[in-house]
């Protein structure tokens, strides 16, 4: 990769970032974010959470023609998250179309196992149909997981219909080649929300630039920064639950709040921001290193 190249890409982003930005930070091993059940709720509208935990998250999004699952956590939690579903007074065979969020195992090995049991219609990006279908062997992380077909390809932009559901699918790469974040109008109390399901935009993997498996990495990074930045967002939902503060947000809610606790435009671009500020620095230090 020519360092000007380099230049050119880090100093869009020196223009466009938010200096000393914090990225939330992941939960240990043993932290209670992994290790408690979370039982299923409501968050805002139809949209609900039945993920086995707030670090493995996966959305029920339903509809008058059947329902909609983001990820599908792994393969042995699908069947928690179906009884999770039951638990919400849902039938997961009405579960018509399931898709995730972006090609890694802990957001896509439970598909076919879901697919099984509901039947559901696979759906993903283009670019990260091959990493799905060869269960991650195609991955630029090398990933391993249970392989499956995908049905059918969301392109960038595309509103995903499902009866009286409309989700708008964006590419969000950089993190996998074909990550994916949702939008999608929330109601409540006559009030509409803009509410979105972030898609994961860390970085996954090293160099950002050059990167032998993964060459588009630090430009797709760079183009979805300036993309999510200019979402309006007033409900932040992530891939994981730790991202949007979950945890605290779930006993806000509990303690009288509801779906207000999930209202958060700010912690959206603090959160942006601050993996914003991460690959400038990771740009940076590549970039440091070409010049020595």
């Amino acid at each position: 990769m020519k360092i000007s190249n380099i230049l050119c890409v880090l100093l869009s982003l020196l223009f466009s970032t938010v200096a000393l930005a914090q990225a939330p930070v992941s939960p240990p091993q043993g932290h209670p974010d992994r290790t408690i059940k979370v039982e299923p709720f409501n968050i805002v509208d139809n949209v609900y959470y039945v993920g086995q935990y707030v670090q493995e998250a996966s959305y029920l999004i339903t509809g008058s023609d059947g329902h909609i699952i983001v990820d599908t956590g792994y393969d042995e939690s699908v069947p928690e998250i179906a009884d999770n579903i039951r638990k919400l007074g849902f039938d997961p065979e009405d579960v018509k179309y399931i898709i995730g969020t972006h090609a890694h195992s802990d957001h896509v090995d439970g598909h076919a196992r879901m697919k099984e049991m509901t039947g559901a219609t696979i759906l993903a990006s283009g670019p990260d149909v091959e990493t799905i279908e060869t269960g991650g062997k195609t991955d630029f992380r090398d990933g391993d997981w249970r392989p499956v077909k995908v049905d059918r390809v969301v392109e960038d932009g595309e509103v995903i219909r499902l009866g009286d559901i409309e989700i708008t699918a964006h590419y969000t790469p950089g993190h996998t080649r074909g990550a994916m974040s949702f939008t999608m109008n929330a109601v409540a109390e006559g009030q509409n929300y803009n509410l979105i399901i972030l898609g994961g935009v860390r970085i996954a993997a090293r160099p950002v630039f050059g990167h032998p498996k993964y060459p588009n990495m630090a430009a797709d990074f760079s183009s979805t920064f300036a993309k999510l930045k200019k979402m309006p967002v007033d409900i932040y939902l992530g891939g994981h639950g730790y991202w949007y503060g979950l945890g605290d947000k779930m006993k806000r809610a509990q303690a009288g709040e509801g779906y207000r606790a999930y209202i958060d435009p700010e912690g959206f671009q603090k959160a942006i921001n601050g993996w914003q500020q991460q690959f400038v620095d990771q740009v940076v230090k590549e970039g440091m290193e070409l010049v020595k």
